[in-house]
């Protein structure tokens, strides 16, 4: 199994088997609405009316309602975001076995297309940051910016957080075990009570499994740059998961990228840093449109 695998470094301070015939249900409380096509339906969620779009893909089988909070605060910074449920999620439906990153990806273009938007800025948070990584690079000239949550792809983390994770996107893992495991991996030491907003959203191993696979089915090269367009880098000091190193790494493999390190904070940084991720995207959105 494969765990999340350019130079201006900006400061805190100064940037500011099939599963698919049923759907699992994924707890949002925001209002949906579906996007059908080629026999795959995605539920998408709204939020602001500005007029730069933002498309946003959450974390390994983690639900839209992971993204709903930030969401808003950057809706409210002027932009039009879309968040979606993945296949099998809410009311989402779609073969999970047997797909790759582009899959993935053209599911993000089919809402962009329902929506009637050209280009678009597009935000990944974790898993979700190679989502949007392929979808850039397949279709460049569609992409304003790329912001990735969580970056990874380019150094593995250590031996024994692989074996956690293996156990994490088990199916067969109880759900108490999850819950311990969720703690552990996605947020830094002393926050680990904050897994408890993750499984309030509740827990899709099934999903994670099948989405790590098809990671690992895509050769690295066909998704990792991300295309060409402005890319925001974020990354939290004390995440395990997708280890700081590789997001310097994934800065620097590109010209045009900014580098943000936040302190204090683990893989899951929505709940950690979420006031510190609303107003650093909006920002680097507004600065992208400025420039371009």
């Amino acid at each position: 199994m494969k765990i999340e695998k350019t130079l201006h470094i900006i400061s805190m301070m100064s940037f500011l088997s099939s599963f698919a015939a049923t759907p699992l249900l994924a707890a949002d409380k925001d209002s949906g609405r579906i996007v059908k096509s080629d026999g795959i339906e995605i539920e998408i969620f709204e939020f602001g009316t500005g007029p730069e779009t933002l498309i946003m893909a959450a974390g390994n089988g983690r639900p839209a309602a992971q993204l709903s909070e930030l969401a808003r605060g950057i809706a409210a910074n002027g932009s039009r975001v879309i968040t979606y449920n993945y296949r099998s999620l809410g009311a989402s439906t779609g073969p999970i076995n047997e797909l790759t990153l582009h899959d993935y990806a053209n599911d993000l273009w089919r809402i962009a297309d329902a929506l009637g938007a050209g280009k678009v800025h597009l935000a990944g948070k974790t898993y979700g940051n190679r989502v949007v990584r392929a979808a850039s690079q397949g279709r460049p000239d569609r992409v304003l910016s790329v912001i990735l949550i969580g970056a990874g792809g380019e150094q593995l983390p250590s031996a024994e957080t692989l074996k956690l994770y293996e156990r994490y996107i088990d199916p067969n893992t109880p759900k108490n075990e999850w819950l311990k495991l969720q703690g552990q991996l996605m947020y830094a030491p002393g926050n680990e009570h904050l897994a408890a907003l993750d499984a309030e959203q509740g827990e899709y191993p099934i999903l994670a499994a099948a989405q790590v696979k098809a990671s690992d089915a895509t050769p690295k090269e066909e998704w990792a740059s991300g295309g060409t367009a402005p890319m925001l880098v974020m990354t939290c000091l004390l995440d395990v998961v997708a280890v700081p190193e590789s997001a310097l790494s994934v800065a620097k493999s590109r010209p045009n990228a900014w580098l943000v390190g936040l302190p204090g904070c683990g893989h899951n940084m929505l709940n950690e840093r979420s006031e510190d991720l609303v107003r650093i995207i909006s920002e680097f959105i507004a600065k992208a449109v400025k420039h371009r």
